[in-house]
């Protein structure tokens, strides 16, 4: 019974720590951020191809970079400013693929590990072994070995 109030208390701890983290998300969210830099995550280099072009040094996403900042500047909007990229490299520029097409496997195999991961987690958490009394049997056993070990002579023992 002593263990329910520490679980009781990791669990308010992990709801405390969520809550926290959800709103500074969305607090966070409300300053001004760089349109450029955020599509430019959004994309990735076709020369590091892990990367997005806003992490990458080289020069291809350099130009990327500024070819962006030129789009922006001409009144594109974000979506237009990727439909460009996509129209030039392809659907793979992307390093968010989006939910539709061949793409959708991904993203349904992603989200079923996700959900299969939370609920044994879940389960894992509220379930628990019962305990239960040492039987005669049990006690006996121990006490013969006990005994044993008592009995033994340290002299024997040693190398």
């Amino acid at each position: 019974m002593r263990r329910l109030p520490l679980r009781w208390g990791n669990g308010l701890l992990l709801v405390v720590l969520l809550a926290v983290t959800v709103i500074g998300v969305l607090v966070g969210g409300e300053r001004e951020t760089d349109r450029a830099y955020e599509l430019e995550q959004r994309l990735r280099c076709p020369v590091c191809k892990s990367v997005s072009i806003a992490d990458s040094p080289s020069d291809t996403a350099q130009a990327m970079r500024q070819v962006v900042r030129d789009q922006i500047a001409a009144g594109r909007t974000d979506d237009q400013v990727i439909d460009h990229f996509r129209a030039r490299y392809g659907g793979w520029v992307l390093l968010d693929p989006p939910m539709s097409g061949s793409t959708l496997a991904l993203w349904i195999v992603s989200l079923a590990a996700v959900a299969s991961g939370t609920t044994w987690f879940v389960l894992r958490w509220t379930r628990r072994p019962e305990r239960r009394e040492p039987s005669t049997e049990d006690r006996e056993m121990v006490a013969a070995a006990v005994e044993k070990l008592r009995m033994r002579d340290p002299i024997e023992e040693q190398p």
